[in-house]
């Protein structure tokens, strides 16, 4: 059983690991949208508003273009807005990384019934194939969501300076 109990523990850390570059790509993406989302609403409010035409009515200089740019500026940013849909990737990345945290808690449970011999060892791979074809099911659904180098990175570096609460041996595969 020690092979399996291994098997268990690197589900685990994957699913550790997938939970944080998710909770870290979803925080990304909510910065993103928010730097497109606010100055867009900030251009559209000032453009669309009466000031910007009684400042610039009767100017003959530079001036009367601002409204036009600001106008292409936030017609850019909301087409940005709308084809990246940095809302739907917050979601979706926030989903797959609470899939992956229910795993990892299940596993984490999974040793604790071993490790207390409260089921027994059929149980116990029976339990860790379900808990692996939940995995290979949320990996299917996070290719839709992609994450970047720096989402693990920045989990990795969370982990390791005590953001999560592992003991070494729980992260040493």
């Amino acid at each position: 059983m020690e092979n399996s109990i291994e098997k268990l523990k690197r589900i685990k850390v994957d699913a550790l690991y997938g939970k944080k570059k998710h909770f870290n790509a979803a925080d990304r993406n909510e910065r993103n949208h928010y730097k497109i989302g606010v100055p867009l609403i900030i251009i559209n409010v000032l453009t669309g508003s009466v000031l910007f035409f009684v400042l610039t009515d009767g100017v003959n200089n530079w001036v009367k273009f601002i409204p036009l740019v600001l106008a292409f500026v936030a017609a850019l940013l909301s087409g940005f807005q709308t084809y990246l849909n940095y809302q739907q990737k917050v979601e979706g990345h926030r989903r797959i990384g609470n899939r992956y945290l229910a795993s990892m808690k299940k596993c984490d449970r999974l040793q604790g019934y071993f490790a207390d011999k409260s089921i027994t060892n059929e149980e116990f791979i029976k339990k860790m194939e379900i808990i692996a074809l939940e995995i290979d099911d949320i990996n299917q659904e996070a290719e839709s969501y992609p994450t970047n180098g720096n989402d693990y990175e920045l989990a990795k570096k969370g982990i390791e300076s005590g953001e999560e609460h592992y003991t070494e041996s729980e992260l040493n595969i």
